[in-house]
Parts: structure tokens; sequence; C-alpha cells
């Protein structure tokens, strides 16, 4: 099983890619997602549902999973998160995968062992759990490969997915819109 996890942001979007074959961990990849600079808030949208599509299609992980929105006190900045947070899940849900949503504290709680761990914590961990000789960089990027992990710590994958799986003319509909 292959599980993509995604760190949303505006600018700077983590991404990693973890395998998981009897109850073992290997780390495939990581990474960010980051606009050209000079984009409007709309180009870095497309951008960054183009690029995830693209990783997507490369990797084929099986299932997805995000981080869920926090809200801070700037409503426009919580507010540009959302956005891009949804065109990163439309592009995982384009390309068929099911998607499991976590929050912040359950990721760090899942890797570190509790809700309120650092960013460097979570990094250092996640250089244990996967065997990895360095910590992965930059921070978006382990934290990516934090939120696949939590989602592969699960008892029940299933249990965290949105979405069913598409019905038959869901998927007939989709098709045609592809071919346009």
């Amino acid at each position: 099983m292959i599980v993509l996890g995604v760190d949303p942001s505006s600018t700077s979007t983590g991404y990693g890619l973890v395998k998981s074959h009897q109850r073992k961990y290997h780390y495939l990849a990581c990474g960010c997602i980051r606009a050209p600079t000079g984009m409007s808030f709309e180009d870095r949208l497309v951008f960054m549902h183009d690029q995830l599509g693209e990783i997507i299609a490369s990797t084929s992980p099986q299932q997805a999973a995000i981080e869920s929105t926090f809200f801070g006190k700037d409503a426009n900045a919580t507010a540009r998160l959302g956005e891009a947070r949804g065109v990163l899940v439309l592009a995982a849900r384009k390309a068929g995968l099911p998607i499991a949503h976590y929050a912040p504290a359950e990721v760090k709680k899942a890797v570190v062992g509790r809700g309120q761990a650092t960013k460097e914590q979570v990094q250092f961990m996640i250089k244990r759990l996967l065997g990895l000789k360095e910590v992965p960089r930059p921070l978006d990027a382990s934290d990516a490969l934090a939120i696949a992990l939590c989602h592969l710590h699960q008892p029940d994958f299933n249990a965290h997915q949105v979405g069913r799986p598409r019905k038959p003319e869901i998927e007939a509909l989709l098709q045609r819109v592809k071919r346009r």
C-alpha cells in the first residue's frame, strides 16, 4: 500500500509517499510544491493542482491523507489555506484516490506520541520511523510524511475516508470531461 501524505499551504505544499508492506514502512519520496514567484494566487492554485496531479500520476499511490485546516487569527490566511486545500483534495479525487483527513494534533500524536510536538520533533521521528540517514527537509515535506504515517497507523484506514467509491454514472461523467 502506497499512501500520499499532503501538508497543504498556499505557498509551499509538502508531499510525502510512504509504502507499507507487512507492517514495515518504506520511504519513497517527499518534497514541496512551490509556485514560481510572481504568480497570482489563482494561478498558484492551478499550479498546485496540476503539480499534485502529476505526482499522483507518476507514483500511483492507492490512498491519500491530507492535513485538515486549522483556524488562525488571520481570517484571510485561513481562507487562502482552505482554497489551497480544496484544489489539492480535488486533484486527489480526480485521480480516484480515497482521501483521509487528519488534524495537526492527531498527526503529531500518531508520530511523536503527543499532540503538541514541535515540527523538529516530528522531523526527528520521521527519520527514525523510516530509517533515514538524515531528517527529511524541508519541514513541509517531513510533515507530509508524518501525515502519511499517521494514516498508516490507523487500525482501519477506511474509517477516516471521505467520499465513497464513485458510482458508475459519476465515473462515466468524469471520463467524458477528461476527453474534452
